[in-house]
């Protein structure tokens, strides 16, 4: 978090920090400074935000925890939290969004807030902020499910283990091979879980499990069907198990075939 050096007028610390609302500057680009030079000659003490996060990912403390100017008669114990763009126009870019999301989790744990505690400034005030193209449903499960906690029926005893959500889960660049292995092996609960973000990291290994100990297929790749077919007909291969792998003792056999002219 950066927080820059700003002129203030005067400014009132928060008495306690009850909920967070969610902004946007309704326009493409706008830097907090231009946010803060905008309010100034408002007549505001500057910018009304408590936090700023630009869609260069840097993350601005603005009014920080003095009562902000950012939602008409809900400022005394609320954070007002603005993340650049007009999501009435644009959609979101997913990692600006996901850095969103974590910074605004980060708050909430600073203040011992829920999912329950964080509003649109829609639901607050006659307005579309932060946009209709923001991702609301979406965002809501995410900050609230940050961690999952499930019980060890057959361990009573034993310690709750927490599961982290494969929604936080850094699948950098195997997230679409794990997409695949997901449509091929998962079943729908699992499938509908991992579209709506609810799938455990748990469960997620369970399926790369299943995936690993499935049934060869038994189709024959295009690149190899000719020869494929060629050597079952001399009866090199028998033709069934196209796809399972072969030991040394069959690839002898099989060397041993093609050198008789089988």
């Amino acid at each position: 978090m950066i927080k820059p050096t700003l002129r203030w007028g005067s400014l009132t610390p928060i008495g306690q920090v009850r909920r967070i609302i969610i902004h946007h500057p309704a326009a493409v680009r706008y830097s907090y400074l231009q946010i803060h030079n905008q309010h100034r000659n408002q007549g505001w003490s500057g910018a009304g935000y408590n936090y700023y996060l630009q869609k260069n990912h840097e993350f601005y403390e603005l009014r920080g925890l003095n009562v902000g100017a950012h939602a008409a008669n809900e400022n005394s114990d609320s954070l007002g939290v603005c993340v650049e763009g007009n999501y009435d126009v644009e959609n979101i870019n997913e990692s600006l969004f996901l850095r969103f999301v974590d910074e605004v989790r980060k708050l909430m744990r600073k203040h011992g807030l829920t999912a329950n505690d964080v509003y649109r400034h829609s639901d607050v005030g006659n307005t579309s902020c932060p946009g209709g193209y923001f991702p609301w449903a979406r965002f809501k499960r995410l900050i609230g499910q940050a961690e999952e906690v499930k019980s060890i029926v057959h361990e009573p005893k034993q310690e709750e283990v927490i599961y982290v959500k494969a929604g936080d889960f850094q699948w950098a660049s195997g997230k679409e091979r794990f997409e695949h292995i997901l449509n091929r092996h998962g079943n729908s609960s699992e499938q509908e879980a991992y579209k709506n973000d609810e799938l455990t990291v748990s469960d997620a290994f369970g399926v790369l499990a299943k995936g690993v100990l499935a049934e060869p297929s038994q189709t024959v790749p295009e690149a190899h069907k000719e020869a494929w077919d060629e050597y079952t007909e001399r009866g090199v291969y028998n033709g069934k198990n196209p796809n399972h792998p072969i030991t040394r003792a069959q690839h002898a056999t099989v060397t041993k075939r093609i050198e008789d002219g089988m």
